[in-house]
Formats: C-alpha cells, structure tokens, sequence
C-alpha cells in the first residue's frame, strides 16, 4: 500500500484551501534508464460536512480518479454490502461538485473512521476494465505529462460515453408555466423523461438549452455486456420438431408469409438472421414469436473479421533466415528468457526482414507463457500486421485502434483484460492494452511522429514510442524500438547504453539498395520558363517502369490540387477566418478547405483586402499530381493515397490491396505510403518536392525529412528487380539530400548531433513548450506578458535551480490563430527532466487566473509538434 505523508501545498489565488497529502517523487524521463518505483499521487482529501458521512471501522475507503479536469485523486467511503464489489479497476459513479461524475477505483484502502467521507453511489462494471498494474503507469503518464490522471484513464479506456441531459431548476419552472415556443417545450418533456438516456438530436439544438439555464448536458456511462460484434447470427429449428405438425397445430392467429418463413428456416437448417431480414419484413416479429414457442433457436457463431480489410495476402514466411536477422533474434530470445526489462534498439535498413524477426520475438514471448504488444504507426499498416501474425498465430490475436467502432473496440478490450489473447497489434492507443503477463512490446518504425498524441478532447499528450520503454520496466518485459531510420534520441541513447543496438545492415537475399539520383529543380523549366512539376528525367523514368511492366510510386507529401488561392489585384491569398493559413483547393470537391479546422468554402469568393474576385491558383498538391500523370501516361493505372482519398473506412486498405495485386500502376501519395508495406514488384520511387518538410521553424525539420526520404526510397526494390530512386529538389546539397541519396544515416546522426548539442536541442536537454490559447487578442496579450513576469519571478525564487533552466518568448505561435485561437508559446529548456517538469507543474499551480481573462495554458512536455 502507498505510504502517504503530508507536506504544505501553496493555496490557490481563490483562495479556497484545499488540505493536500501527496508523494513527491518527480517523474523520470523516458530516457532515462531507471524509473521511481514510487510515482507521485495527490490526494486532495475534501471535508463536506453537508454531504459527507463519518465512516464506519468496517467500511473501506476507496482511493479514486474522476473524469474531469482536476489532477488530484479523492478518497470515498464505500456504502455497506458494495464492498465485495468494489474493485481496482473498476467505473463508480461518485458526487463531486454537486453533481455525479464517473470514477475509477485506483487503490483500496483501510476503514478511516476519522474521516467524513462521502460515498461512492453506485459501481459501473460487474469487472474490472483495466488491470491494477497499470495503476503505476497511468500515475507516471500523468506525472511526466503533467496532466489530470483521471483523463488519463478515460483517453486509454474504450470511449464508453454518450450525451444526456437533465432539467436544471429554472427548467422544471419554465416547463410547468408553460412560457415558451412548442419545440422547446417537447425537448424539454423529453428530456424531463429521459434523464440518463442518449439524446436523439444533434448537440447543436439541445446546446441553446443549457446557454438559457435550462438544462445541463452531462456525460453518462453505458453498461452491460458488449457481445462479440464480429459474430454471425443465425436462425435454426430445434432439434426433433417436424415442419407439418408445427404447421398444423400454429391455429388460426397467424401472418400472411408465416407458412414461408417457417419452411425457409426448417429447409435450410440454419439461416443467417440478416438473411431474414433481408426476405421477410416482419421477420423480427416471427423470430421472436417462434422462440417464445420454443420451435426455433436464435444462435451466434464467432467469426473472425479484419476491421480494416486485408489490404494485401500475407506472404509465406521464408524458409531461412539471413545471418544478420539469426543473430538479432538470438539476442533478443536471450533476453526474454532472463524475464528482466531490457530496451533494444533495432537498426535495420528498409527491407532487411525486421518484420520477420518480429515475429519469431513474439512467437518466443508467447511459447514462454507471456504476451506481446506490436504498436504500428499507420492504421492501414497495423491491419496488414495482423493478417500476417493471424496467418501463424492463430485467433489468439487481437487488433486495437481508433478506426475501429466503439463496439469493436471495447470487445477487443474486454478480450485482452480475460486473458483471452496472446498478441495485439495496433496504434498508439494499443499502448495501454490489458494484458495480464506483458513480455514483449515491439514499436515498429519507431521514429514516426504518429506515435505522438497531441492533446485533445481532454485527453493527454504523449509520446507512445517513450511511454512504450516506461511500461516495459514497469512489466519487467523487453522492448524492441524497430526502424531503418532511428529517431536521433533514440540512436543517442544506443550510444549512452541506455538502449541495446542490434544493426541489420544488409536486405534480405543481399538485394540491392535502390539507385538514387538527384533532380536539380532549379534548372527544370518549361519553354516559357515555368517551373516544372515532374521533372522530363522522372517522366522517362515512369514510362521506362511502365514498358518493363512494373510499378511506381510517387511521394509528395502535400495533399489537395492547389496550394494558395491568390488575388491578381493584390497577391494576397484566400485564407481561412478561423486560422491564420491559407485555404488548399480541392478539385474532387471543388472546394476551398482548411486543413487545421476543416473550414470549406466555394471558389466564387472576394479578396478580403481590396475586394477583388477573380484569383490565380498556384502551388500543386497530391490531387494535381493525380491529375499531371493521369494525362502523361492516359493508359496507366493511377490512383492516390492522402487522407482525403481514405477518409472512409476501408479505403486505405483497398487502395493497397489493388496496388498489391498490380491492379494499379503508379501510386500516388503523402507519407502514408512511406511506411512498412512491401511491394516486390515497386522498381521506380519519385519523390516530388523533396525540400518541404525542410523549412519547417522545427528544430527536427531535419530529422523528419532525412527519415521521410529514406524511408520512401525503401519502398524500391524489394523483389527481383533492383529499384531506382530519383529525388526532385532545390536545395540538392544540404546534409540531409546528399545523406539520404548515399543511404548514409552515420554522416546524417553525427552532423544533426553536433548541430543539436550546440544549440543545446533534445537530446541534450529537455523541452517543454507552453502554449497560451484566447479567443480575444488583446486579452489573451495582456495575460502573455503577465504570465511572463510570473515565469520571471518564480527563476529567481529558485536562486540555484533558475540557473538550470532556460525560457525562450514569450513569441507568438508559428501559425499564430487556428481554429479561431489566438496562439502565443514559450519554450522551457533543462538538462533535468525532473526540475522541468517541477518547473511546469508550479507555472500550473500559480496560473489559475488564467482562466478568468479567458485565456487557457497547454502544458507540452517533450514537444513534437512546435507550429
């Protein structure tokens, strides 16, 4: 049990004083190669004499989390005979603030009979919903990341919540009296009647309700079983019954096609419910007036389902392995047999088998009684992963990401916390799954920015790739970070000893490393000197690839048809009101279309400057791109892969699967196609515009664009034929073109490592950014400066440790409004992990009058997104 000591907490401006009792343990850096087995917890303990109860020596107090924005944790009584149900792990509805709010149970703890605690009001889940070891990792998450422990919890849990609504007592008046329009005095009744149900109408007309005062929307938790979604229902007879005498004895009472249904469901032995449905409208009726007579039997059939379609067949796994792959996996082996954490760091260039190597490692893990974890950047990849592993391993695998239904996702969920699987593979989210015995976490690709969740709807930011090696030592399980680009942290901690390097430098059967060379698009021009979209070399190129018979890939990391809308009166460009970036044409749509806040408009607009309204497209996109080849090569098969093309579900793995079955010739997409997908028969990659990443304000602009090329040069090659890369650039001799075109990550690592320890950039030093956010400029101004002079004030109340910390701003954000937010940052540097974030959580605690002026602080440890 936790050891809680008390210590003096500053009060809040408020003045309302909150008793605290609290652990001070500061979190350790992922990074870092040991971890605080005691994880900080505050426990703010409320006395609330009005509602509160003196608990009894018998009764148990629960330590709990609430799904709302507060970062302490509060402990309640449990009322008699819930005892035995309450569990760590599992959902209460609990009374804070005067109203109910979902908890989840963290710690149980001893009667406290000299305490008034209220009491929980009832427990959600029959079972658990997460494990009690991961009680240690939610803490450190919320520690490190300096954020509400209890929307940790909420964010990694399968989103079980829906919208209901309930009178307020100005409501209940203004519905008796009767004083108001028709329409609201229906919702109103309604919702007088409904109080814990779903709300059937969009939030955009109940909302006008609760700004009268009329109502309060809430969050309600559904309950009970979630049965198995994949599963196929089926309609049969029950054994030894005969068709004519149930026909003759069903009397007179009956439907006009019962005769029909009940031959079609005795004939046929079994029928699919949907087929029913489908052939008979009052099936509904039938079936269950026929069970309740005990003729039929309703019966579901587990059946396996990929959610996201198998973009393309597995292959068979080869018959041996190369030396570099037998050597990578007996060190691995070797660790998972000692049962201690170990990190690995797996250096493979692209197309050296690491997948295999993968799988044997999950294999093993599995053979010795454990679980494992595969966490795969993209959706589309994790969902040609799991065919894969499913082809060998059997159904005792599970897939878990946020393109799955709710219902998907809380029945692989409820899997994984009964033992009932052996492997999952998945997104970032994967990163919290309940598996009981953890021995194994692979993080494939590991160096990808998808790992990275940014703060939203409450839930926390986090690195997954991080937080991954964290929960490895808190399991006592091995971690793999995979890549044939290693992220520069985590090739310097390779160097430092905190990671295990295991380098796969050759492809497998020794093939080839694709041929790159470089376009200078500064001297590709047309006849009336227009710059170029595809190069005449990279035209060659394609036509070369498609006479041979075999396919291409284009790369341009930008999507849309035209990039800038310009006045020809003035030059400005079409941008959007909500934030401050111009908006991207879309010839599909043929739309206007912000891509931070989704704002979409017509092309018949006016200059907001001087008023103009015929404009200039310039700058070209993924679906230009689409179009330019579609008319060089009108014969060749082309389609696109960007997030505009796979916004439905299942898109993303057609659009593979065609390619993989060379239903299609040339492949035109963003990074999405850059990312571990294996097609033998890709010879030729172009990559379009090879500097935009680079002129990114990101210290890591860099990084990103040398991972982005090699990565997409991997992709040629792969088979029998060896592949040939031609990069278009301006810049053709920065450090990051000419290392990417040599496959030289050695001479990349070292130049981007002097530059970062110079300027004294991770991993080097910590990093948090602040980022002030208001809906008013001035206001959200005025609080930047005064919060500037707290940041001040507080170094020099810190005589020693202020010398160790370093404050960059305050500056207005790169894009300075989006979403209609004024944007503004600072940026925190120290070589401790632990004094940064010590320095975050006081910025916190003395900037609650933020709030007040309007303007709201985003805490961003260890950043990766600085625009």
């Amino acid at each position: 049990m936790t050891k809680v000591t008390k210590v003096e907490e500053q009060q809040p401006e408020s003045g309302i004083e909150y008793p605290v009792t609290s652990i001070r343990h500061p979190a350790s850096s992922p990074a870092e190669s040991g971890i605080s087995a005691s994880l900080q917890q505050v426990i703010p303990l409320k006395t609330e004499p009005a509602t509160s109860k003196q608990v009894s020596r018998e009764t148990p107090c629960l330590r709990v989390a609430l799904s709302v924005p507060v970062k302490e944790t509060f402990l309640y009584a449990v009322p008699e005979g819930l005892g035995p149900a309450t569990q760590v792990g599992c959902r209460v509805l609990v009374p804070f603030n005067r109203r109910n709010v979902t908890g989840y149970v963290l710690e149980t703890l001893p009667p406290s009979p000299d305490r008034e605690l209220k009491e929980i009001i009832d427990i959600i889940d029959p079972e658990p919903v997460f494990l009690h070891k991961l009680v240690p990792f939610f803490e450190w998450i919320a520690d490190y990341y300096v954020h509400p422990i209890g929307m940790v919890i909420r964010s990694a849990l399968p989103e079980t919540h829906f919208k209901a609504a309930s009178l307020t007592g100005i409501g209940l008046a203004v519905l008796d009296r009767g004083l108001f329009p028709s329409e609201e005095s229906e919702l109103l009744s309604w919702i007088k009647g409904h109080p814990d149900t779903q709300l059937p109408w969009p939030l955009k007309k109940i909302y006008p309700l609760q700004e009268k005062g009329w109502i309060r929307i809430e969050n309600r938790v559904r309950r009970g079983e979630i049965t198995n979604p994949y599963a196929l229902k089926f309609i049969r007879p029950k054994k030894d019954l005969d068709l004519q005498t149930i026909l003759a004895d069903r009397g007179k009472a009956t439907a006009v096609n019962e005769e029909a249904f009940l031959t079609e469901v005795f004939d046929s032995g079994a029928v699919l419910q949907s087929e029913l449905k489908h052939r008979f409208k009052n099936s509904s009726y039938l079936i269950d007036k026929w069970i309740k007579r005990n003729v039929i039997e309703a019966k579901s059939i587990p059946m396996h389902r990929n959610p996201g379609g198998t973009a393309v067949p597995p292959p068979p796994p080869p018959c041996e392995l190369h030396a570099h792959q037998k050597q990578a996996l007996d060190q691995i082996r070797n660790g998972l047999d000692k049962g201690a954490f170990s990190s690995v760091l797996l250096y493979g260039v692209t197309g050296s088998g690491k997948t295999e190597v993968y799988f044997r490692a999950a294999e093993h893990a599995i053979q010795l009684g454990r679980q494992a974890l595969l966490m795969a950047p993209e959706i589309s990849l994790a969902g040609y992963l799991e065919a894969l592993f499913r082809s060998r391993l059997g159904d005792r695998v599970a897939v878990y990401h946020s393109g799955l239904t709710h219902r998907e996702r809380h029945y692989q969920w409820m899997r994984m916390i009964r033992g009932e699987v052996d492997l999952v593979i998945g997104a970032r989210s994967a990163l919290f799954a309940p598996l009981p015995d953890l021995g194994l976490i692979i993080v494939d690709e590991e160096h990808d920015a998808a790992y990275v969740q940014e703060e939203r709807r409450g839930g926390p930011h986090y690195q997954a790739r991080d937080a991954a090696v964290v929960r490895a030592k808190m399991e006592k399980a091995l971690v793999i970070l995979g890549s044939g680009t290693p992220s520069v942290q985590s090739y310097q901690n390779s160097i430092t000893g905190r990671y295990h390097l295991i380098s796969m430098p050759d492809r497998v059967e020794n093939r080839p490393l694709p041929d790159v060379e470089i376009v200078d698009m500064k001297e590709q021009t047309d006849g009336r000197g227009k710059q170029q979209m595809i190069s005449p070399r990279l035209i060659a190129a394609l036509g070369d690839h498609l006479t041979a018979g075999n396919q291409s890939i284009l790369f341009l990391n930008r999507r849309g048809f035209h990039r800038l809308y310009l006045c020809r009166a003035c030059g400005r460009s079409v941008s959007c009101p909500n934030c401050d970036v111009a908006l991207t044409f879309h010839l599909h749509d043929d739309r206007l279309i912000c891509h931070y806040c989704g704002f979409a408009c017509g092309t018949e607009v006016r200059c907001a400057a001087c008023g103009h309204n015929q404009f200039k497209a310039y700058g070209f996109g993924t679906e230009k791109l689409e179009q330019e080849v579609r008319t060089i090569f009108p014969t060749a098969r082309v389609s696109r892969m960007d997030a505009d093309a796979t916004r439905r579900k299942g898109n993303a793995s057609s659009i593979l699967g065609q390619f993989g079955r060379r239903e299609t010739d040339i492949l035109v997409g963003t990074q999405m196609i850059t990312k571990g997908h294996d097609f033998p028969h890709v010879t030729l990659v172009g990559v379009i515009s090879a500097d935009l990443s680079l002129s990114f304000p990101d210290f890591r602009a860099g990084e990103r664009t040398f991972q982005l090329l090699s990565q997409v040069a991997g992709r040629a090659g792969r088979g029998r034929w060896k592949g040939k890369v031609i990069i278009q650039t301006f810049t053709p001799d920065h450090y990051v073109v000419s290392s990417a075109m040599a496959h030289d990550f050695q001479s990349f690592f070292e130049k981007e490592q002097g530059l970062r320890k110079a300027l004294g950039y991770p991993p080097f030093c910590s990093l948090a950014c602040l980022r002030l956010q208001g809906n008013n400029k001035k206001r959200t101004e005025a609080a930047v400066q005064r919060l500037s002079s707290n940041l001040q004030t507080i170094l020099k109340r810190w005589p020693r440790r202020g010398k160790e910390i370093q404050v960059l701003g305050p500056v207005e954000a790169p894009i300075a409004r989006i979403k209609g937010k004024v944007r503004w940052q600072f940026l925190v540097k120290s070589r401790s992990p632990a004094l940064l974030r010590q320095f975050v959580v006081e910025i916190e605690r003395s900037s609650k009058w933020l709030r007040s002026e309007g303007v709201y602080l985003v805490s961003d440890v260890d950043p990766y997104d600085m625009l």
